[in-house]
């Protein structure tokens, strides 16, 4: 019999859901659920295997039932199936299946979820385990995933850049979760109320600090690129950028650092406005003697 839940302690105590129908993506393939790997804020992965081909995927299932939670993952499925590009997870299927939760009360209800590309670790564990990372390693993987972000912002802000959701699969290094994501489009209800975390904890861009302190600025797409230049420093010396950054705290190749303090700035005014300006100067530096 089939569990989901948040994580191991839950199902401890008794806190889970029973799956009483297959998982079965709306192109027909039926996947049966495996491990435990993760859990978010609203959501938590599994490892799962596709029946038909033995193959292993990921499965992401909702379990905040709230309006918004519900949007941020209806969008999500969107994105992924919208974006193209190696350094994005692959899209596999989406659907909903028939659980019932533990315990007492014994609701019945639909659980829905999402099945994508299997990581191996993400980029956090990466970066734990094996610094110090190579240029060698990560001159290549820091441009695809520059693209990968240029790609994104033609549709979506991110919001959410940390190393926990920067996945890595084998040589390839995959801009992940768009749970947070806010649409490009005008128009397009936020979902990122004043005086309230909105990203990652550790990695906030300075507006989206100043959202906490209930500063009305906008999270937009040179947030996303302070974020990213953050998780690159993080992966190059093996600390957070905090404070004033000095070329002597740069670990990496010299031509690299102008590239990463422009996109630190504390004025978003002076950083690259998008993606696309961020890949630019990145190819640039990376390509320079």
């Amino acid at each position: 019999m089939s569990h989901v839940y948040f994580d191991p302690d839950e199902l401890r105590q008794g806190k889970a859901y029973t799956l009483s129908s297959e998982i079965r993506g709306e192109d027909g393939r039926i996947y049966d659920l495996e491990e435990w790997i993760a859990r978010g804020g609203n959501a938590a992965v599994f490892r799962c295997r596709d029946r038909g081909s033995d193959e292993p995927r990921a499965i992401k299932f909702l379990l905040n039932f709230s309006r918004s939670s519900k949007k941020r993952f209806t969008r999500e499925i969107d994105l992924l199936k919208a974006v193209g590009g190696n350094h994005f997870p692959k899209y596999y299927g989406s659907g909903v299946v028939k659980a019932k939760r533990t315990g007492p009360s014994g609701v019945s209800g639909k659980l829905r979820f999402l099945i994508m590309e299997l990581a191996d670790c993400n980029l956090d564990d990466l970066v734990r385990s094996e610094r110090p990372i190579s240029y060698e390693r990560y001159a290549g993987q820091f441009r695809g995933l520059a693209t990968a972000l240029a790609e994104l912002h033609k549709s979506a802000v991110h919001r959410d850049i940390k190393p926990e959701n920067i996945f890595v699969a084998g040589e390839r290094w995959l801009l992940g979760d768009y749970g947070l994501c806010s649409l490009v489009a005008p128009g397009e209800e936020d979902v990122a109320p004043l005086g309230i975390n909105m990203g990652p904890k550790f990695w906030l861009s300075p507006e989206a600090q100043n959202r906490r302190l209930g500063i009305d600025e906008a999270i937009s797409e040179d947030s996303d690129v302070f974020q990213l230049a953050s998780v690159f420093w993080y992966v190059v010396n093996g600390r957070h950028p905090t404070g004033i950054l000095k070329e002597t705290d740069w670990a990496g190749p010299r031509k690299l650092f102008p590239v990463m303090e422009q996109a630190l700035l504390h004025c978003r005014d002076k950083r690259p406005k998008t993606g696309d300006e961020f890949l630019k100067g990145l190819e640039e530096a990376l390509a320079a003697q």
